[in-house]
């Protein structure tokens, strides 16, 4: 064990105490939005062929422009099987197509307290699932594009209501669309459905969601990112999970080498908690009256929730505790409605602190709490499903270029769709 002295220890705890405020404002302090979305309009009209007709209306205003004033933004689209991408609107130049997103290059820069209105339209296809819930239907359903920085204050999706026969969620009719509207916070989500009998349009096996994903032959507009740019994108986020990782790794193991040195660095000892929880379910929906589905807590027609009663039981409340031990959900009884989901987890041991004869300095085996701080690294998981290092894959800037300096050769390679008001004119390359 290090011995420190009394006063070199209040000295070391001093300047820990001073690191941790310097960096507290800028590990809480929120990144200010630099955009918002006003108004995105998405109008679907289904095709013969089952494809969709989407016509997309963005009114997308600048707020800061300290990074850099807004000339092109990427924009995520359902997935890579479209085509007749056209430009509507004269603010848009021309549009670069990259499967997944489309890279849309506006007229001129727009700054700080700008507003500009984007228009354009596209043929999107493989969206359908057929016999996806119930035999004979097949379902469409859309995501929009969301954004990780950025709140849409008002989102519409006007969906032909024709052959429709059900939707979710609920929805107004106007004009014979289907009009969901909602608003997204900054990284918020917004899923519908619409459901068709197999007959009402030309709907094909092989044009299914997710068919041909795997078939490795794209369509001219989607070349497959090189083991190159794999490479050099996951090089890149490592570098910037690195940099920014550093300074708390180094906060930590200063701060752990301190309690450690004056005694506090024994570990915390810990024990079993297990949480019964006795559901019982309505064996059809009390909603639509659609059987129950095993494994669901909600009708997955309707939404209405299957649960008829739900009750946290202690062990001798129930017949054979010993089987429910695991973490699960298991069935109970003879009833085939009747189940105990169980939940474990780890909690503390709290013990008794010794007195100062067991120990010189009196606090040996106190335990820091500081160490439970440390669960604030699970906010980092946005790592791993890409939304820290692409966030500009559907918000893109002149300045997002910074933050995402291993994509310069995406947008060098997109295939570019012209406006017709920029055709009899030279343009100039795209902003990387």
């Amino acid at each position: 064990m290090i011995r420190i002295k009394k006063e070199t220890s209040r000295f070391i705890l001093f300047a820990a105490v001073l690191l941790v405020m310097f960096f507290l404002p800028a590990i809480g302090a929120r990144a200010k939005a630099t955009d918002e979305i006003e108004d995105m309009t998405i109008t679907v009209d289904v095709s013969e062929d089952a494809s969709l007709k989407m016509t997309y209306h963005i009114d997308w205003k600048v707020l800061d422009d300290s990074i850099g004033k807004l000339e092109w933004i990427d924009l995520g689209v359902p997935n890579r099987y479209h085509e007749n991408i056209t430009p509507l609107s004269k603010t848009v130049d021309h549009i670069n197509d990259k499967g997944s997103t489309l890279a849309i290059y506006l007229d001129r820069a727009y700054g700080e307290g700008e507003t500009v209105g984007i228009d354009f339209s596209m043929t999107q296809d493989h969206m359908y699932q057929i016999d996806k819930w119930v035999k004979g239907e097949t379902v469409y359903t859309f995501t929009p594009a969301w954004f990780d920085s950025m709140e849409v204050k008002q989102l519409t999706i006007r969906w032909n209501e024709e052959n429709a026969g059900a939707w979710q969620p609920d929805c107004l009719n106007e004009a014979g669309y289907l009009t969901f509207k909602t608003s997204l916070p900054e990284g918020g989500k917004y899923t519908i459905s619409v459901t068709y009998p197999n007959d009402a349009f030309a709907f094909a096996a092989d044009r299914q969601a997710g068919s041909g994903d795997s078939s490795g032959s794209n369509s001219e507009g989607d070349n497959d990112l090189s083991a190159g740019d794999w490479i050099l994108g996951i090089l890149g986020l490592f570098i910037f999970l690195g940099i920014i990782a550093s300074p708390f790794i180094l906060i930590y193991k200063f701060i752990r080498w301190i309690l450690e040195g004056i005694g506090f660095g024994s570990k915390q000892e810990t024990k079993k908690k297990i949480t019964r929880t006795k559901i019982e379910y309505y064996e059809s929906c009390p909603g639509c009256g659609a059987a129950r589905e095993e494994g669901k807590d909600s009708c997955p027609y309707c939404g209405r929730s299957m649960i008829k009663s739900k009750e946290v039981v202690e062990e001798n409340q129930i017949d054979n505790p010993e089987n429910y031990t695991k973490k699960g959900t298991y069935r109970y009884g003879d009833s085939g409605n009747t189940y105990i989901r169980v939940n474990v987890i780890n909690v503390p041991v709290s013990r008794p602190r010794p007195s100062s004869r067991s120990s010189r300095s009196g606090r040996s085996s106190h335990h820091s709490s500081c160490a439970s701080s440390c669960a604030c690294v699970s906010s980092c998981a946005c790592a791993s499903s890409c939304a820290c290092a692409c966030a500009c894959a559907s918000s893109g800037r002149a300045g997002c270029s910074v933050k995402d300096f291993f994509k310069d050769s995406i947008h060098k390679r997109r295939i570019r769709i012209e406006s017709r008001e920029t055709e009899n004119r030279p343009l100039s390359p795209p902003v990387s």
